[in-house]
């Protein structure tokens, strides 16, 4: 049978085994050296070569409309080197891009089995525990945190990261995993202990996603939870209300809202969207006089003077981002066709908080923050669009396999969905799509998923 222990597929479990759970960079000469450029070319020439020799098939999944998209943007890039001073960053960035589009096609038009479906699902799984189980392990026993960031937290011991070097980074791929796993154990798994152990999962993910301390994080993820069940009301509604998941909510939201600076941390974040917000200025308690409460009551003084402290400070972090991502909107402002160049933000950075001192917020060299202003900044306006249609095809081709699904097809969806949502928001405050190690897994899992789903419809097609 065709595909049956192909080393192609086994270089993609060791791909969804390793890439998450494995990180390390270092050089060969000039070259860089992380686990994803070591394992790409090898599932590349796997494929290629088992293709050629019939040990492959290809599914029908179509997906020559993401192909394109892909294709129409790598022309932009290559266009927009001509404006690059520094050629390498711009080489190194296309090389990045083309990694993970040939990985990702790879996966999502190789005709695996059903079998070899689950087995894969089955090592990312493993992954995922272990990642999980690790960021809690690295915040109980306290090595390797990272302490960046920590000036608005008063009780916690740092910011977790596990396995993915920046609790940003980490959050994202929480965020990414969460949906999915949470409608496994909700909607999908019938017995009471697989539902038990996903929601454990589950739980351990939310867990992870508090200790990152990234406010984003948290506001996307409580976001994703009413996405979910706008998408599948029925389903999950009907589900949620068994006594057991029930309970096991209930430990869960007690034991997040006595975690460490939870709370104040919570009260930040609410605070930082409405500075966001064009009516953010004013603060709901301004009405009411500065000596008194929403009941016409004297306020305690320390309290007021706690909340300033941290309004302050979450305040300036905002302000800070803000400058952040005006640096690249004068870089795209002025650069609107095709940019400075792939790759190109960082060289650039130097000469524009010096053309506009009011960008300087004490840095040489800084990233932009938001993966959507770097893409425009570096490929100008017809870099950006074709970059954006990347990610309509995507999301349409996941809307156009979800009918005629079952219901693990369903979930897969809609999982897939939520958590590609996630993914793109907390892009608008980081640059992930260019951290190769969370986007590698971005687009392996994702390749993987929409090709189950075509496999999965044409055999519900079939009955």
């Amino acid at each position: 049978m065709a595909n049956k222990n192909t080393l192609t597929y086994y270089l993609t479990a060791a791909c969804l085994f390793l890439i998450p759970i494995l990180y390390f960079k270092t050089y060969l000469g000039p070259i860089p050296l992380s686990i994803e450029i070591i394992l790409i070319p090898l599932v590349t020439l796997a494929a290629l070569y088992e293709f050629f020799k019939g040990r492959i098939r290809l599914n029908d999944l179509k997906i020559w409309p993401l192909a394109a998209a892909f294709g129409l943007f790598l022309l932009v890039s290559l266009i927009s080197v001509i404006y690059a001073i520094d050629l390498k960053s711009a080489i190194m960035e296309i090389a990045r891009y083309l990694s993970y589009v040939v990985l990702f096609l790879i996966v999502a038009k190789v005709n695996f089995t059903k079998e070899q479906y689950m087995g894969l699902a089955k090592w990312f799984g493993a992954a995922v525990i272990f990642v999980g189980l690790f960021g809690v392990l690295q915040y109980v026993f306290n090595f390797s945190l990272n302490k960046a960031g920590l000036y608005a937290l008063k009780e916690a011991k740092g910011r977790v990261d596990s396995t993915l070097v920046n609790p940003n980074y980490y959050s994202a791929y929480l965020n990414y995993i969460i949906p999915t796993v949470l409608l496994l154990a909700v909607v999908y798994f019938k017995n009471r202990t697989a539902q038990l152990l996903a929601f454990a999962v589950y739980a351990i993910y939310v867990v992870n996603v508090i200790l990152t301390y990234t406010r984003a994080a948290w506001v996307t993820m409580f976001c994703a939870g009413i996405l979910l069940i706008i998408l599948m009301p029925k389903q999950f509604l009907k589900n949620v209300i068994k006594p057991h998941i029930l309970l096991s909510f209930v430990i869960l939201f007690t034991v997040l809202y006595f975690m460490p600076d939870v709370q104040s941390r919570t009260s930040s974040a609410i605070y930082a969207i409405e500075k966001l917000l064009p009516q953010g200025g004013s603060n709901g308690h301004v009405a009411d006089g500065p000596d008194t409460d929403g009941d016409g009551e004297p306020e305690e003084v320390e309290e007021e003077e706690e909340t300033e402290e941290e309004d302050t400070t979450t305040n300036r972090a905002v302000v800070s981002r803000m400058t952040l991502w005006k640096t690249g909107w004068y870089m795209l402002k002025d650069n609107p066709v095709l940019g400075v160049g792939m790759g190109n933000y960082t060289a650039n950075y130097k000469d524009y908080v010096t053309k506009y001192p009011e960008l300087y917020i004490g840095h040489e060299s800084y990233s932009v923050h938001n993966s959507y202003l770097k893409v425009g900044a570096e490929t100008g306006f017809i870099g950006l669009f074709s970059f954006m249609l990347i990610y309509v095809v995507y999301f349409l081709t996941i809307i156009k396999l979800y009918f005629r699904q079952n219901l693990l097809g369903r979930v897969m969806a809609v999982g897939l969905f939520t958590g590609s949502v996630c993914y793109m928001v907390q892009n608008l405050s980081n640059n992930l799509i260019f951290i190769p190690q969370l986007n590698v897994i971005f687009w392996l899992t994702a390749g993987l998923v929409l090709g189950f789903l075509a496999f999965n419809r044409k055999e519900e097609l079939g009955k």
